[in-house]
């Protein structure tokens, strides 16, 4: 007489939307305290940047030096006859980094 299963596919489904207009009425304490444990997670790593509380003396020195040879030459190569030209390059180049970072007074 009576479809119970109809009956129960609607209580589950009174029950989903009772549960999802409870999360969203909390979203904001939910969000909070996501945040808190973010806040609470980053201050463990210590000191972080201001720029008005550090003090450094940083000097940063580059060194390069080229050379491109470029050598040419007539004949035949892989059955082809004309001019080719082979380019080399080297470089060398070296990058100092010397002074201190203070952070604090």
């Amino acid at each position: 007489m009576f479809n119970r299963k109809g009956q129960t596919i609607l209580e589950y489904t009174v029950i989903l939307i009772i549960i999802l207009g409870v999360l969203v009425a909390m979203r904001d304490y939910i969000k909070r305290g996501f945040q808190g444990r973010w806040k609470s997670a980053a201050d463990q790593f210590g000191d972080q940047y201001d720029p008005n509380a550090i003090n450094s003396s940083i000097n940063y020195s580059t060194q390069t030096n080229g050379q491109s040879v470029i050598t040419t030459e007539s004949g035949v190569y892989a059955g082809v006859q004309g001019e080719w030209a082979n380019q080399v390059d080297i470089t060398n180049s070296v990058e100092t980094k010397t002074g201190y970072t203070q952070v604090g007074s």
